[in-house]
């Protein structure tokens, strides 16, 4: 039987597109962020510009902006100064390390953290409070102060006065501010948790799967790192305050998927982040020892990912964080506020990182490396922000300078510089061997194929 063609006035012009063919399917993409999923039939109208030759089709694209009409030309300009709003929102997360000494010395540590007995590597003082005088130059309204070290309880003092003088300070400048640690608790005590409770920290750790896991990964100099960590999730969580962990998987953790996605069930942590190591730091020093591929990454993952889809088909709502970060930036038209997968990224941008000694990186993880550092706190805002080496590596992450721009996955996504100096040495990567670029291209693969399925669908869908 012939095809029936409604025909529709070609009043409509092809948007900038790139697409990639996933089995019988092509992903089509477009600058503004939105993206369709057609079959060979529908592709091929798209490609010669027949679209007006199905209405539905017709619609479908418009919506995405994959076609401009007068109608969509205005939202799809919106819809693109949406995703790129945080170009023009100045520094928000502010990450200090206010001690590089730590009790644990794990194995894929990305800080070059120092043994405790080496207090010279405490922030002091007069440079914290350069460091929230700084931070609140920022032409931003809303701060966020993330406490990081090393282990930043070494220090609490230090933090028990950046938190009341930059409460001091929101209040003068009239600004909100809000406050996060990411400790491995095994300083914690009632004194410090009744302290974080009442300033609303947000109560970050780290927790890398059952004990065994655990502890081969983050070896603790005081006895079970394991331990010190589980007590205290428990302890805040029978104060009703929130707490979050993040697992970083490692070489040894590759075959205990399942154990590690249980443990955090069983602890009611509902929302498990199956991270991969950062080639920086003590991680970039023993890589050969600790790593495995990407492929040997993604395998684990995915498997990791399809055991939470199978809990969740059975009625228990768990998330995986890499997937759901990857669907709010597929399915979301706004920014959706990670750093890590901008475009640019949001280093320099929407966050930096503040050294012990009042030394700014472009981000927390790049401490690790001398050649992002931007600046110091002796210096003013506009000095370090509007500075050429900022601009260059605003630029470097822009998408725009090699193969990314061809990339079907490139208004989703975006290079971590951090990343490829670790493995490569250098700031522009070559991405055709770039590890980050194939996991996360692996990543946006398999989450698209997930969303064919119906019923698989459904369960990603709540995840936003």
């Amino acid at each position: 039987m012939a095809t029936t063609f409604t025909f529709i006035p070609k009043n409509y012009r092809i948007n900038r597109y790139r697409y990639k063919i996933i089995d019988d399917k092509i992903i089509v993409s477009s600058i503004n962020g939105g993206f369709v999923i057609l079959n060979q039939e529908e592709f091929q109208l798209l490609r010669h510009e027949r679209v007006e030759r199905d209405p539905k089709l017709f619609k479908t694209l418009e919506e995405q902006g994959i076609i401009i009409t007068n109608e969509n030309i205005q939202r799809i300009a919106k819809m693109f100064a949406e995703k790129k709003s945080f170009l023009f929102n100045s520094v928000s997360l502010h990450i200090i390390a206010v001690t590089l000494r730590c009790n644990h010395k794990c194995i894929y540590c990305h800080a070059k953290v120092k043994g405790m007995e080496e207090k010279q590597y405490d922030m002091d003082e007069k440079t914290a409070k350069k460091v929230v005088d700084f931070i609140f130059q920022s032409p931003s309204k809303h701060l966020s102060i993330e406490f990081q070290g090393g282990e930043p309880l070494v220090n609490f003092p230090i933090i028990q006065y950046i938190v009341d003088y930059s409460k001091k300070l929101a209040q003068e400048k009239n600004k909100h501010i809000n406050f996060h640690i990411v400790s491995n608790f095994s300083l914690m005590d009632e004194d410090i948790l009744d302290f974080l409770i009442e300033n609303k920290f947000n109560i970050n750790t780290s927790l890398d799967g059952p004990k065994e896991v655990h502890n081969r990964n983050r070896i603790y100099i005081g006895g079970s790192s394991y331990d010190k960590v589980v007590y205290w999730i428990r302890a805040i969580k029978e104060r009703n305050h929130p707490v979050a962990a993040l697992p970083t998987i490692s070489k040894f953790s590759l075959p205990f998927w399942k154990e590690i996605i249980d443990e955090y069930r069983s602890l009611g942590l509902m929302n498990i982040r199956l991270r991969q190591l950062n080639n920086a730091g003590f991680a970039h020093e023993r890589w050969n020892q600790i790593a495995y591929t990407p492929q040997e990454y993604i395998d684990f993952w995915r498997k990791g990912l399809n055991y939470i889809i199978e809990l969740n088909k059975q009625g228990i709502n768990m998330v995986e964080g890499m997937t759901q970060l990857a669907l709010q930036n597929l399915l979301w038209k706004k920014y959706n506020g990670y750093t890590c997968w901008g475009s640019p990224c949001g280093a320099a941008l929407t966050q930096c990182g503040y050294n012990y000694n009042g030394d700014i990186y472009t981000c927390d993880e790049a401490r690790s490396f001398e050649e992002f550092k931007i600046g110091n706190v002796d210096q003013s805002y506009k000095e370090v922000f509007l500075s050429p080496t900022v601009a260059s590596f605003i630029n470097t992450t822009s998408n725009l300078l090699n193969k990314c721009v061809n990339c079907v996955w490139q208004p989703f996504c975006g290079p971590c510089l951090v990343c490829t100096f670790g493995q490569q040495k250098r700031m522009l990567s070559n991405m055709n061997i770039d590890n980050e670029c194939f996991i996360r291209q692996s990543m946006f693969e398999t989450i698209v194929k997930k969303l064919m399925n119906e019923e698989e669908r459904e369960i990603l869908l709540k995840w936003l």
